[in-house]
């Protein structure tokens, strides 16, 4: 695998897009969830140059190991692209939400929020998300903006 390779994967609305951009220093691949779907299984250069739906840990070497995601292409990652240092998380104790947790991605420091500044609502997920919440999250036009 090589930063900027194309994975498509099959959703019933069509095919969803990962975009390979790091592995951590804990082993974890990190992947981009593009925009596109589409019904013939391509994308270009200006499908990956768009927005992010959002960014995600995700065993990408175990999911192109049993076919789950299929090489598409290496597409050069968009300048606009910034792998933010922070991530998200709700805060709930006993099926109460209390707030959101702003987490540091490499040292996990926790800053707990009630509420989230416009910056803030642009944080993907912390954590590791596996194919099937993913292609659930495609199918229902999951948003970061609608997350709160």
């Amino acid at each position: 695998m090589k930063i900027g390779d194309v994975f498509k994967i099959k959703t019933n609305i069509g095919f969803g897009y990962l975009q390979y951009v790091e592995t951590d220093n804990l082993g974890i691949d990190f992947v981009r969830v593009l925009e596109p779907i589409s019904a013939n299984g391509e994308i270009t250069q200006a499908g990956v140059d768009q927005t992010e739906r959002w960014n995600i840990g995700f065993p990408l070497k175990t999911a192109v190991r049993r076919k789950i995601v299929e090489m598409v292409d290496n597409f050069e990652i968009p300048k606009t692209f910034i792998n933010s240092e922070f991530a998200r998380s709700e805060y709930n104790i006993r099926g109460e939400f209390l707030g959101w947790h702003i987490v540091h991605k490499s040292t996990l420091k926790r800053e707990l929020k009630s509420d989230l500044d416009e910056k803030n609502l642009k944080l993907s997920p912390h954590g590791i998300m596996n194919d099937r919440l993913i292609v659930e999250r495609l199918e229902q036009n999951w948003r970061l903006e609608n997350w709160k």
